[in-house]
């Protein structure tokens, strides 16, 4: 049994894979695999991965099934005790897979570990350090554009960022893979949360170093903010609350929520993008069937009420 899967979509990201397999090249293939999802990209990237990475296990899709669908492809071959997920426009430095496996080996009840990610513009400043979620309904990258210095202890985050993380592939078992139903965005915070509320632990570890590029995949998301990616990510965390918090949580969190929609359309409104906004709120209520509604159970009630101290909290941690 391998230790750790390595499994990175790409899509038209030849230009990228270069630098991001050559910085694994020194990792052991008898306990580490890598496995390239190919979401049907058109820049030759499935074949110049076959001719210069033979060991690579390549995924050959003839349809972008977005990123969700294409990580889970590779979770179900995957032969590691963990997962590592890897955006193709990522390179690790050394030391970055034993750093990640360290909470897991250290401690069961941790699934999820997420790396220091750093700025490709300027390696001493934070791309992401953990995702939190707040009461308010808003997801944000800890640490962004900060000095890694500030960002430089091992903490508990609501979530692993989906762009270098380590899951336990054991407790996917349990709780289920990223939902497809996504596609793309708030589908590892959406895992994170099924995690915790299931009694696990997710943690940062900043030892765990990966130079990020960031949106360097070429699709409909390449800028910071744009309309394809407010709408995804603004329906994904409607479907997000529906499906992980009982109507308990829900008439208590409601004020909350609509405070954050507010605050989100003003902040849209620099960009353009209320409009968009808004309308994927809609969206997400209009299809909220196409997601599963995950059980409340009695027995992790705590489970649930951590996690809504969480979320109060948070709202606190990210200045």
């Amino acid at each position: 049994m391998k230790k750790v899967s390595v499994i990175i979509p790409n899509m038209d990201g030849k230009h990228f894979l270069e630098k991001c397999l050559g910085s694994l090249a020194g990792v052991s293939f008898d306990d580490t695999e890598i496995i390239i999802v190919d979401n049907a990209s058109k820049d030759g990237s499935q074949q110049w991965i076959k001719e210069e990475h033979p060991e690579v296990r390549l995924i050959e899709n003839n349809e972008n099934k977005g990123f969700a669908p294409a990580v889970n492809q590779g979770i179900c071959l995957a032969e590691g005790k963990y997962v590592l997920l890897l955006n193709n426009d990522t390179e690790v430095l050394p030391g970055f897979i034993e750093a990640l496996c360290k909470p897991l080996d250290e401690d069961e009840k941790v699934f999820g570990a997420s790396a220091q990610m750093l700025m490709y513009s300027d390696h001493d400043l934070i791309d992401d350090a953990g995702d939190l979620y707040t009461v308010f309904g808003l997801a944000f990258q800890r640490g962004n554009r900060k000095p890694v210095s500030k960002c430089s202890k091992t903490v508990s985050i609501t979530a692993p960022c989906g762009g270098a993380c380590l899951y336990r592939k054991s407790v996917l078992s349990e709780i289920g893979l990223l939902d497809d139903a996504f596609f793309a965005y708030r589908e590892d915070l959406d895992l994170g949360i099924r995690a915790k509320l299931a009694g696990y632990k997710n943690v940062y570890a900043p030892e765990a170093k990966v130079i990020h590029y960031g949106s360097g995949t070429a699709n409909k998301s390449g800028k910071r903010y744009n309309e394809f990616k407010t709408r995804l990510g603004t329906r994904n965390l409607v479907w997000l609350n529906y499906k992980n918090f009982p109507l308990l949580l829900h008439l208590i969190n409601l004020p909350f929520l609509l405070f954050g929609v507010i605050v989100k359309s003003l902040f849209f409104l620099r960009h353009g993008l209320t409009g968009a906004y808004l309308k994927a709120i809609f969206e997400g209520i209009a299809n909220l069937k196409k997601v599963k509604h995950v059980p409340f159970k009695l027995k992790k009630l705590k489970n649930y009420l951590a996690f809504e101290a969480e979320l109060f909290m948070n709202c606190f941690r990210i200045f």
